[in-house]
């Protein structure tokens, strides 16, 4: 019986591990724990973590985007623009493809919150930075943006600057469905200009 409350309580704690923060280990240990955590796509960990440093030391601003970047990860959009918007010009130092990240993370989560007036200006600075092959998906994302502000034109040439870049550099996983989706908004897009002539 001994035996099998050792083997018991050895289960429970390796399937519910002592928090970093139960553990007594430093700070500095705990942040480098969310990193691991972060790196391995353990956003709730991370964020758990980051979240409590962050209040007892008020954390720089990479490490505030790095909270953002994990509540976008958990579809917490409004909470991501929270801990990303007030700090990107000072996320502004760091080298172009991680500034691309936050600006895509801080414009998709506008768009998904339909803050389009938001998330173009965003993605607009995503496209100075990101990879050739990333550019199709902000420019299409953009003239998604245009269309729902009724901005026909600037749809219509996003849509073909998307193709172009998806024709040069590379189709997302979906290409099939995505070539037809631009194909019908162009159309639409093309319909409305004649229609408003």
């Amino acid at each position: 019986m001994r035996h099998l409350l050792t083997v018991l309580i050895f289960i429970v704690s390796a399937t519910h591990p002592v928090s970093a923060q139960q553990s007594g280990m430093p700070d500095k240990e705990q942040l480098a724990i969310a990193l691991d955590y972060f790196s391995g796509g353990k956003y709730r960990e991370a964020l758990n973590i980051l979240s409590r440093l962050d209040k007892k030391y008020k954390l720089n601003p990479r490490f505030k985007a790095y909270i953002g970047l994990c509540y976008y990860y958990e579809w917490n959009y409004s909470m991501a623009c929270t801990y990303i918007d007030p700090y990107i010009e000072d996320l502004e130092v760091y080298a172009p493809h991680e500034r691309s990240i936050y600006y895509f993370t801080a414009a998709e989560s506008h768009f998904f919150l339909g803050e389009y007036d938001k998330a173009v200006p965003l993605y607009e600075k995503m496209l100075t930075v990101c990879y050739n092959k990333e550019k199709g998906d902000a420019l299409f994302r953009i003239a998604f943006c245009n269309m729902e502000d009724r901005k026909w034109e600037s749809a219509l040439e996003n849509l073909n600057s998307a193709l172009l870049y998806y024709e040069q550099f590379g189709y997302p996983q979906n290409k099939q469905a995505r070539i037809i989706q631009i194909q019908k908004m162009i159309k639409g897009c093309e319909k409305e200009l004649k229609v408003h002539k």
